[in-house]
């Protein structure tokens, strides 16, 4: 809402009411939907089956819910991804923080040598950068996205490190130095880390904070949006 408003029809906003009152809110962005409980009580057999059709009407690549409304949910075609939430423990000092690296190098670093999206990619980006709720930030070769920051939190997302690079710690310290500079702007840095990277975090002592799952369509999980390759390469 912050970057895009209800101006645009990739970007579209729903309540979910019951007896006249919202119980809660959805959002379609682009191939991705996430929905959210104003009133876990309040939720129904009939709440269940319309965000059923719903979400099956909008047929997403990526479909996210709160823990209490997931397991009520029966998605066809979708298989569920446990994921967890960390927060990034701030290094001493930011010192050494390049807070405008080049795009385009973020980009081939964290999602590869295509560049079918880079220009998609790029227009999102800057528009949240434009609107102050968003930023790339690398040190050395390693690079990060702050996806958008809200309500004292900031979410990291596509950290990446170079394959000839890995292994240095470079993106430990881009991490800390990260939520260390992120702090002083009152914002506690945090993550989210699919089953295959979440020993590399509880290694690092990130603290867990929260966990849920989230619905990929099977016949897209090789095309998921790259707004939410949850991911490391570190």
């Amino acid at each position: 809402m912050a970057a895009y408003g209800s101006e645009y029809d990739f970007c579209e906003f729903y309540e979910l009411r019951h007896r006249n009152r919202r119980i809660g809110i959805i959002s379609s962005f682009n191939s991705s939907l996430a929905a959210d409980l104003l009133d876990v009580r309040s939720v129904c057999g009939t709440c269940i089956r319309e965000m059923n059709e719903f979400i099956s009407f909008k047929s997403p690549a990526f479909a996210e819910m709160p823990r209490e409304l997931m397991p009520k949910v029966a998605l066809r075609g979708y298989r569920r991804v446990k994921r967890r939430f960390y927060e990034v423990t701030p290094a001493d000092s930011s010192d050494g923080l390049n807070i405008n690296p080049d795009p385009e190098y973020v980009y081939k670093t964290a999602m590869g040598d295509g560049k079918s999206d880079y220009g998609l990619w790029l227009t999102d980006t800057m528009r949240r950068i434009n609107r102050g709720i968003s930023g790339l930030y690398s040190y050395e070769s390693s690079v990060l996205t702050v996806r958008f920051h809200s309500g004292g939190m900031a979410y990291i997302s596509d950290v990446a490190t170079p394959v000839c690079d890995r292994g240095k710690g470079y993106a430990r310290e881009l991490l800390g130095r990260t939520a260390k500079l992120l702090l002083t702007q009152g914002y506690r840095a945090y993550l989210c880390a699919g089953e295959e990277v979440q020993p590399y975090y509880e290694k690092l002592g990130y603290k867990l904070i929260a966990e849920d799952f989230a619905c990929m369509k099977k016949e897209d999980n090789s095309q998921i949006n790259f707004k939410h390759k949850h991911k490391v390469k570190a």
